[in-house]
This record gives structure tokens, sequence and C-alpha cells, in this order.
């Protein structure tokens, strides 16, 4: 049984896992449960562990919790969640940020395990792709009426965004790590051997056999920034074959720096970019990076690359800012407090 307030009916104050959802606060609602570590910081195994304690020590004063679904190694928000499972009483909880792909072998039986033990007090799933809603019920077997979908936002500060960029640009840039595939973007590459790509990821570090207009390595987010801000175009890569988004906050950081945008059409693209309207989704081929490319970089276009990149930085100022994502997660979390004081 649920421990639930009906505060007027509709809502409800929650602690969450996300720091930045204690952000665009209104009414003290929203509380930030202190834990040893913030991501991406450098953390123990023993900064996880306290981290499960400090979750279940907010359980005992909070209606709702918000926990983060990829936090840390052994995701401790994940582990928390199926001890409060075996309370009587416990708060409603929303699970939230980046589900999981599915592993092969013994660590997909256990992660069915997980989730199912998980499940049993979980209220409400928040995925990030509106196709993850239909995937997501039926990879995991959990409730679709479970289901919800809050859209990622671009990350810059105001500080990043106004700041000028380095002189040195006109390459290709791209990076990250999580669920890429640069194999095809190598590749093209090696077709465009006049144009300089810049890869920051730390997946093609010590590689020997990339062409010689490809600089690959890990940067610092300083530098990751700085090289986007100075790109030609921004390329994000991804795996095909997912069953849940990623790359969002790479290509609509580069949406909110008005650059051309080509990315993989996997889980959530299709949610934030308009093909040829705000950016360039292809099929994540080798052809398809050199083709959008040739044409994002030719000097016949140049007038529609720059209709559509601001197009893409209105969407990006308008749709997928962080206070709009802030702001439907805690309306989301009304609406589940508000469905089940209406039970």
């Amino acid at each position: 049984m649920k421990n639930v307030s009906d505060e007027q009916n509709r809502h409800v104050k929650f602690a969450t896992t996300f720091q930045r959802a204690a952000q665009y606060n209104e009414g003290g609602r929203v509380t930030f449960i202190e834990t040893p570590y913030i991501p991406p910081a450098r953390h123990s195994l023993w900064d996880e562990v306290k981290r499960v304690f400090a979750i279940l020590e907010s359980a005992k004063r909070h209606d709702a919790l918000l926990l983060n679904s990829s936090s840390g190694r052994i995701h401790p928000d994940v582990l928390a969640i199926i001890l409060l499972g075996f309370k009587r009483s416990r708060p409603l909880i929303a699970l939230h940020g980046d589900m999981w792909q599915p592993n092969r072998g013994f660590r997909a039986l256990m992660d069915r395990l997980l989730i199912y033990l998980a499940d049993r007090a979980v209220d409400r799933y928040i995925v990030l792709s509106s196709e993850e809603i239909e995937k997501f019920p039926l990879l995991w077997r959990v409730d679709k009426s479970k289901i919800r979908c809050c859209q990622y936002f671009f990350s810059l500060t105001e500080e990043e965004l106004a700041a000028p960029a380095p002189p040195d640009g006109n390459h290709v840039f791209a990076g990250g790590n999580s669920l890429r595939d640069y194999e095809p973007l190598i590749e093209a590459a090696r077709r465009m051997p006049k144009q300089r790509f810049v890869i920051a990821s730390r997946l093609l570090e010590g590689r020997t056999d990339l062409p010689a207009n490809i600089r690959a390595g890990q940067v610092s987010h300083a530098e990751f920034v700085n090289l986007m801000k100075s790109a030609a175009a921004v390329v994000v890569p991804l795996k095909k074959g997912l069953s849940r988004s990623s790359g969002q906050q790479t290509y609509l950081n580069a949406m909110a720096l008005r650059k051309p945008v080509i990315v993989s059409e996997v889980f959530g693209v299709n949610d934030h970019i308009q093909n040829g309207e705000s950016g360039l989704v292809v099929d994540g081929s080798s052809e398809s990076f050199v083709k959008a490319l040739t044409w994002a970089l030719d000097s016949a276009n140049t007038e529609a690359v720059a209709r559509m990149v601001d197009r893409a930085q209105r969407a990006a100022q308008t749709q997928f800012t962080k206070e709009r994502h802030v702001r439907k997660l805690i309306a989301l979390m009304d609406e589940l407090a508000a469905e089940q004081t209406h039970e």
C-alpha cells in the first residue's frame, strides 16, 4: 500500500535523485536526495551502496520518489526500488532516464530478474522517446499503462552558448561513447580525403588504422564543446538495432549551436529532428553519411543549410529546453499522484 497524501487532490511533494529536477521548483515541492555523488563525478562501489541507503531513508519522508534508471555501475536507484518492493508501505515511485539495452546470456537473465523484482514497486516508467512507449513494455514485460514519455533537452549553459567559437573550424565533428558506431563514419572519411574529421571518443583511442584526415580520442568537456562550436557539421553515428534511445544530448546541443546535424535513424531521433527541416536523418551507412555531408558542406546549399540550422536552433530553444523537460517531469509526477488519489 502506498503512503500518498491528497495534497490539493493533485500535486505531490516528491524527492528525486536528479539534481536538475529541484530547479524550477514552485512551492518547494521537489527535494533533491543528497546522494554521495552526482554523475559524472568519479565514484566508488561504496558510494553507490551509500546512495541506496540515502534513497531508502528519503522514502520514509516523502510521498513519491523520482529515481534514475541508469545511475552508477550497479544501478543503485534500481536496487533501492527492489528493496522498497518488500515493504508493505512505500511512496509512489517513478523511474526515469536512459532505459536499458538488453544484454545476452547470463546477464540477460539477471537483467530480467532485476526488472521483475523492481517492477513490483514501480508506478511509472518515464522513457525518453515515443517509440519506447511501445517497445519498452514488450521488451521487459511490464504494464504498458505505466509508461510515459518525457523528451530530452539540450544541456549547454548560457555561458557555453555565448562564448565565441574557436577559429580553427571547418572540420566535421562527431563525439560520444554511448551506443556509437563509428565504423561507417570512418569509411565515409576515407571517401572524403580532403575533408577533416574530428571524433571525440575513447572508443577509437589506440587505433592505428584511421585515415590521415581523422583526428580521434577522448577530450575534456570544454574541448568537446569547442570542437562542436567550430565544426562545419556534426554527425551522430548511432548503433542500429537499439531498443532504447541514445545520443539526444549531442545532437540537441549541436542544434542549439546552429550546426547542420546528421544522425543515424534510431529510437528518439524523429521525436527531436524533422528530417530535411531541422537536420538530416540517415540510415547510418557510410554512403548515407557521404551523401548528407556532401550536401551540407556544398557552398551551393548555403541558404538551404542556413534555413535548416535556424529551424534546428528554434526547436532546441523552444521545445527541448531543460526547463521544459523538468516541468514535464513534475507534471507527470502530479498525474501519478492524481491517479492514486482517485483509485
